[in-house]
């Protein structure tokens, strides 16, 4: 497994704030996340390719508004090649 550099002292620390030693406080959050199942998993924005892509207003880029983005760009293509 490959990590960051500052990742392992990161996770040290927290664990050492729980009582834990790093292993013991790494097996708790790989059982805590197979026991949510998949399920619950919040969806997130995750085309990083289309990053930056869209000017959104400051707004943060959501699968949902870059969809009504591209249907309008695309709707608009269509009329303008009629």
């Amino acid at each position: 497994m490959r990590l960051t550099p500052e990742l392992p002292a990161k996770a040290e620390a927290q664990a050492a704030q729980l009582g834990l030693d790093r292993a013991a406080y790494v097996r708790g959050l790989i059982e805590q996340d197979l026991k949510g199942g998949p399920g619950n998993v919040p969806r997130q924005f995750a085309s990083e390719d289309l990053v930056g892509a869209f000017r959104l207003g400051g707004q943060h880029a959501t699968n949902r508004r870059i969809r009504k983005i591209l249907q309008k760009r695309i709707l608009s293509a269509r009329e303008s090649h009629r």
